[in-house]
């Protein structure tokens, strides 16, 4: 089955249901008996993967067949907490796909080595789940859209909100105009921990490796339009370079083709009191407050329309998981919530903001204009 997905198709379908799935039903695809496991391997035993072993362990339908890191302390790692399924280790993944029969391949590596592996996983034919962001680089991000739009198996990326209950839930209000045609956005992601002197290249900087869940959000609310304009600020507390290290400090306004205005802040080094996440999407009639499930009118009513998520930063961990594991037991048929398109866009809007913030030629945090074209994505369509 080529898995060539249809752009236009999937904007259509977001922007009727919101992408929602139906998570927790189970049907048997040909080839998959009911008491049959999916096969799952895993490349790049870190910190996140962990957490996500210890998520995919809930998972019935999945058996973890083998691990692969390129440290062996990694591989241990990895073989003890999947221990009930008893892995193999290995610490080259072609090895390991040459080697095993697997239906699907977990790519959790640093941001800046997804495309180096994702790539040829979807080549040669797998089902892929990655991390988010795709990479860390256009031209990268590229590779990943090429070979996802052309492989057999499907692409799933780890930006969760498009599984959490909260945001399916409050999603449909924006698109289907309950609030009117939305006007503005706002957004923040506030942390009391982190350092000055995090690396930049390996994650991408801050935007790309940890805010790209939220301008996924954004992009999601706006019917998977990308911005046509960026403008953003930052700088690093202990004034380290940012050709080498992360900001610790920005603020990032991203304008789209019908003039709405998304405006975030992605802060770190704060006091305790600060740390929130905020997602409001404002419209002609009311606005949402995605993270608490709540819809405010400009009459000054109020209404739930959801279980809140706010500070918890795991919403759509656990459910992304088993959507990866039963897409691939039903046939994967079924365009993931978080798929190459979605994506793309929101990995590309982290990357703008980037762009518009580092001017890597002068080593300096300088705040300037960049178009969406100035990215020079050659998968636009």
């Amino acid at each position: 089955m080529s898995y060539n997905l249809s752009r236009r198709r999937f904007i259509k379908t977001s922007a009727i249901s919101a992408s929602a799935v139906a998570l927790g039903t189970r049907s048997v695809a040909r080839g998959f008996p009911a008491n049959e496991k999916v096969q799952i391997g895993w490349i790049g035993i870190g910190g996140r993967c962990t957490r996500l072993m210890i998520e995919m362990n809930k998972v019935t339908d999945a058996r973890t067949v083998a691990v692969c890191d390129l440290k062996p302390d990694r591989i241990e790692k990895g073989k003890e907490l999947m221990a009930k399924d008893k892995p193999k280790g290995y610490t080259d993944f072609r090895k390991m796909m040459d080697s095993e029969k697997l239906d699907g391949i977990l790519v959790v590596t640093e941001p800046n080595n997804h495309s180096p592996l994702v790539v040829p996983v979807l080549e040669a034919g797998y089902h892929c789940f990655a991390e988010k962001p795709m990479d860390t680089t256009v031209q990268r991000v590229d590779a990943i859209v090429n070979a996802a739009r052309n492989a057999k198996g499907f692409y799933q990326i780890g930006t969760q909100r498009r599984y959490s209950p909260t945001f399916l839930a409050g999603m449909p209000v924006i698109l289907n105009g309950k609030i009117g045609k939305v006007t503005f956005m706002q957004g923040q992601w506030h942390w009391w921990r982190g350092s000055t002197k995090r690396l930049g290249e390996r994650d991408g900087w801050g935007l790309t490796e940890q805010a790209c869940h939220h301008m996924d959000v954004m992009s999601w609310a706006m019917k998977e339009k990308h911005p046509v304009s960026c403008v953003s600020i930052g700088y690093n507390q202990d004034h380290m370079p940012p050709k080498t290290y992360r900001e610790t400090h920005s603020a990032t306004a991203f304008k789209f083709p019908d003039g709405t205005i998304f405006s975030y802040t992605h802060l770190f080094l704060l006091a305790p009191h600060f740390e929130k996440e905020k997602l409001w999407v404002f419209g002609e009639k009311a606005g949402v407050d995605l993270p608490a499930g709540m819809m405010y009118g400009r009459d000054k009513s109020e209404k739930k329309i959801a279980e809140p998520a706010i500070g918890n930063w795991g919403t759509g961990q656990t459910e992304q998981l088993f959507d990866f594991v039963d897409n691939i037991k039903t046939g994967g048929k079924r365009i993931p919530n978080a798929n190459v398109e979605t994506g793309r866009i929101g990995t590309l809007m982290s990357i703008m903001g980037r762009t518009a913030m580092i001017d890597f030629d002068k080593n300096a945090f300088e705040p300037r204009v960049i178009k969406w074209k100035d990215l020079g994505s050659t998968t636009d369509k």
